[in-house]
């Protein structure tokens, strides 16, 4: 469990009422660190312990099973080690990092669809 008292990453408390203030503590701490901690945000612990087993055993799967959901043309799926570059002006190499790109699902028949990288995601069999 992370020592949020020893941490100067920001620790952002999703329970209170007032969205106005937790927004702008979410706005202050990307701009100061790049990165917070969320608590209190409704979401059990087993569904997240579950989350990470499954990403556990896919990115453990060969590289050949993986490619399988590549990412699509909404930027949804899987991208290989050194496959994206945060700074692409700036780097000759890609990043060190695998990825799994998901978000709200949207269909291609949906309206919404036609907003930069919505669209339906890449899921694994």
């Amino acid at each position: 469990m992370l020592d949020l008292q020893n941490t100067k990453l920001a620790c952002i408390d999703l329970s209170s009422p007032d969205l106005a203030a937790s927004a702008a503590s979410i706005r202050q701490a990307l701009l100061d660190i790049g990165f917070f901690y969320i608590i209190n945000h409704g979401i059990s612990q087993e569904f997240i312990d579950e989350v990470f087993d499954q990403s556990r055993k896919f990115f453990a799967l060969p590289d050949k099973e993986k490619v399988k959901v590549f990412r699509n043309e909404c930027n949804r799926g899987y991208t290989h080690f050194m496959y994206d570059a945060l700074d692409p002006h700036k780097q000759s190499k890609g990043d060190c990092k695998e990825g799994y790109y998901i978000g709200v699902d949207v269909d291609r028949n949906d309206p919404r669809y036609s907003i930069p990288i919505s669209g339906p995601n890449e899921w694994p069999n």
